[in-house]
């Protein structure tokens, strides 16, 4: 890969992942709705901090669920059909993987909104479904379950990147793909800064429960694991009370 080669893969990257298909088609259906407000948490309390970035999660709570899915699908294709189609034209090279980071990177910090963006995940999703499919999948169903079992939902995308990056080392062996996923890990923790500060704020005040209540009724696939946790009586309320 040449120099030359890098800084266009990564600027057509960037570009593209910075379309933010949340606020695209957030402003075809409902032009009023403001995201920034809808990301916006302000407790019993009062404290307000932000759940989410702008993303499909937003859209989802602003619009329902079936244009936050579109939200996701659209987030996913803007990141797997330009890698593929590079995994096409240039088999064994790793522009892929570059482009892959940069579309993220212009996810999360896009230069068309201001830099304030998403945290990334949907692009994420859609370029492992081409770069590493089965690792994606498995290392997804098991960190799923582990965060059931300790009753913790909400941990499952931070446990999920440690054991893709183990499935991509160990198992597949493939090095660049492991050190790749490493890198995710790394954008998606940055991006989820002011959530964890929002978390850490609860903690100290003994608050644990709302929060979590909070981000189980933020996005569809937090629902989706919260009914999933109560249905197989992973979820007990009463003992997440007593914590």
């Amino acid at each position: 890969m040449t120099i030359t080669s890098f800084i266009l893969i990564a600027l057509a990257g960037y570009l593209i992942g910075s379309i933010s298909f949340a606020r695209v088609i957030t402003k075809l259906v409902k032009p009023e709705v403001n995201l920034d407000h809808t990301r916006t948490h302000q407790s019993t309390t009062g404290e307000v901090g932000t759940i989410s970035g702008i993303g499909a999660s937003t859209a989802s709570i602003a619009l329902g669920t079936k244009y936050g899915g579109l939200v996701v699908l659209f987030d996913m294709l803007k990141a797997m059909l330009p890698i593929l189609a590079l995994q096409i034209i240039f088999p064994g090279q790793s522009y892929g993987l570059v482009f892959s980071i940069f579309a993220i990177l212009g996810h999360n910090y896009p230069i068309y909104y201001g830099f304030s963006g998403g945290r990334g995940l949907s692009p994420m999703l859609g370029s492992l479904l081409v770069i590493e499919p089965i690792g994606m999948v498995a290392a997804l169903f098991v960190s799923t379950i582990l965060s059931m079992l300790i009753n913790q939902p909400p941990t499952s995308l931070f446990l999920w990147f440690p054991l893709l990056a183990l499935w991509s080392w160990f198992i597949q062996t493939n090095i660049p793909v492991a050190i790749y996923t490493m890198l995710l890990m790394v954008l998606f923790i940055v991006a989820e800064i002011p959530e964890i500060k929002l978390a850490l704020q609860y903690r100290k005040q003994g608050r644990m429960v709302e929060y979590n209540e909070m981000i189980l009724e933020s996005a569809p696939q937090m629902r989706m694991m919260k009914r999933l946790t109560e249905r197989f009586r992973f979820w007990d309320n009463k003992k997440t009370n007593e914590e």
